[in-house]
């Protein structure tokens, strides 16, 4: 339950991004049932920041609908156990975007379409949680007019399928960069832990002379310290322009720029 919970308040900050407001949705934990578990929650919506919108009930058009859109999307996982191809993808898009289009309104909330991609990221956060739950359990969500969307326990997400269905354009390109260490792989041949200008830089070191080197403890790298590397990277575009995925690899090591820690200044007693 609590995963679930916290599934719908990520997704409700995806569904937000289709109205053109500065809005940060939180869901409120109101009661809980006991015997088979129901939670009731309540949206509020904060940091509003538009001078047009003051004027109209925005709160409760925009929550209708988040409500809307979160049924039409556990209704679309409770069909189906998988996603086989881009068209169910596009389905749901547009059942998103008409369900923004229906909602009371004025002009000033321009809706755009939910990206492919974050549609499918919110389609797997919901899917997660339910991974905990065993045969013969059920998941139902209920709108506040009593429609009912049943969960499926058993729906299987593939990152790499929904990659393939909405990738339509790889493009790649080789660069010589530097990354900061964060998590070394020690062990096999699994991904390291870099940093690259503040931000998250995961990759796959295939230099495999360079690699065996480390793992037989002939080169030292520590958390720290950076690589000098010879970086691909394969960028995923999906149908509409946006990102599907990136992946990034490390071709050759160059250079191992191993930091010293700060000397400690010794004061005068």
């Amino acid at each position: 339950m609590t995963g679930l919970i916290e599934a719908f308040q990520a997704v409700d900050k995806k569904l937000v991004q289709s109205l053109d407001v500065t809005v940060e949705p939180m869901l409120l934990l109101e009661n809980v049932e006991a015997a088979s578990i129901k939670a009731r929650l309540r949206s509020v919506l904060l940091g509003i920041d538009d001078d047009a919108l003051k004027k109209m009930d925005w709160k409760a058009a925009v929550g209708v609908y988040l409500v809307k859109a979160k049924y039409l999307m556990v209704d679309f996982l409770g069909k189906r156990s998988t996603i086989s191809n881009r068209a169910e993808i596009v389905d749901l898009q547009q059942k998103l975007l008409a369900a923004a289009e229906d909602t009371p309104m004025d002009s000033v909330l321009f809706r755009t379409p939910l990206p492919e991609t974050d549609i499918v990221e919110s389609l797997k956060i919901l899917s997660d949680p339910l991974s905990s739950l065993q045969s013969g359990d059920t998941a139902v969500y209920i709108t506040a007019d009593e429609q009912e969307a049943p969960f499926n326990i058993s729906f299987t997400f593939s990152p790499e399928t929904i990659q393939d269905l909405l990738t339509k354009e790889i493009l790649t390109s080789n660069t010589v960069m530097i990354l900061k260490v964060k998590r070394p792989d020690y062990l096999g041949d699994a991904m390291w832990e870099f940093r690259h200008e503040g931000h998250p830089f995961p990759a796959k070191v295939l230099d495999v002379d360079w690699l065996r080197r480390f793992q037989q403890r002939q080169v030292e790298v520590r958390p720290g310290d950076a690589l000098r590397a010879k970086v691909e990277l394969r960028v995923h575009y999906g149908f509409d322009g946006e990102v599907v995925n990136t992946h990034r690899s490390i071709l050759e090591v160059l250079e191992v720029i191993q930091v010293e820690p700060p000397q400690q200044t010794e004061f005068p007693t």
